[in-house]
């Protein structure tokens, strides 16, 4: 009977080692699991930045083409205005001073009658 229990001593102190041995392993795995994994994704990260740099430098003129246009168009809309302005000036001017030196009051439609 001693003899048998010390077999299953035996036998429960291999099982122990077996089990600790396995969870070193497997420790060791996921760490190793862990640098993999870190290094694809610093090579994808590295990847998508080199992509990044060059759509940035392929449409850099872009931004630059897009203001230059906006700023031709701002300045037609004001050459425009300003020659509407110049040419409607005198008219304006007149039709005020005529209604401020001439007046012809008129009732208001809201005004009681």
């Amino acid at each position: 009977m001693s003899s048998g229990i010390q077999s299953l001593l035996k036998t429960e102190k291999e099982a122990a080692e077996i089990v600790n041995e396995s969870r070193k392993y497997r420790t060791q795995r996921l760490k190793s699991a862990k640098q993999d994994a870190q290094g694809e994704i610093d090579a994808y990260k590295k990847k998508k930045e080199q992509e990044l740099k060059a759509y940035e430098k392929e449409h850099e003129g872009l931004n630059e083409q897009i203001d230059k246009e906006a700023d031709a168009q701002v300045e037609k809309e004001l050459t425009n205005i300003k020659a509407k302005y110049a040419e409607k000036k005198e008219a304006v001017i007149k039709l005020l001073v005529g209604a401020t030196v001439k007046p012809t009051p008129e009732l208001h439609i809201n005004a009681a009658k």
